[in-house]
């Protein structure tokens, strides 16, 4: 029998909520540059960067191991918030697989990054995705990171 897992956490950044989103769903193609021990690549394989119900693939590296996924966007612009359905790659055996994450701006600046993880277990011997909800989390650092390092350069 399944078992509905759901986990979360949040991120505090420095960027702006749009920017933040705009690199997520716009430039998603630049993760490699910005993070490139995780991220390897990705491909639009139908619809645009930033339409619900496109398909897409990203390549990276997740607890030491080469990995993919093939999702189904959603794209909610005004709250700047995304949500990838998984539909392939190496957690097919977490049926139903969500992805949301929604970047809410902070009254005083800043961003708070909110990611949660949906899914379906197998059973209850098969593990949580906490460590690739870590993985999310590092790579909104380094995300941040970056888009801070480009605005210093202006």
């Amino acid at each position: 029998m399944a078992v509905k897992g759901k986990i979360e956490a949040k991120v505090d950044i420095k960027s702006s909520a749009q920017e933040f989103h705009d690199v997520v769903k716009s430039k998603p193609h630049h993760l490699p540059n910005m993070s490139p021990d995780k991220m390897h690549g990705f491909t639009l394989h139908s619809g645009d960067l930033s339409s619900t119900g496109s398909i897409i693939e990203w390549h990276y590296t997740h607890d030491g191991v080469k990995k993919f996924t093939k999702q189904i966007i959603e794209v909610d612009d005004g709250k700047y918030k995304m949500v990838f359905k998984v539909i392939e790659g190496n957690f097919s055996e977490y049926p139903n697989f969500h992805i949301t994450y929604d970047a809410i701006p902070k009254p005083d600046g800043g961003t708070i990054v909110h990611w949660i993880f949906e899914y379906e277990k197998p059973d209850e011997n098969t593990p949580d995705l906490t460590s690739l909800l870590e993985f999310a989390c590092d790579l909104t650092k380094e995300v941040d990171a970056h888009i801070q390092a480009e605005a210093a350069a202006k």
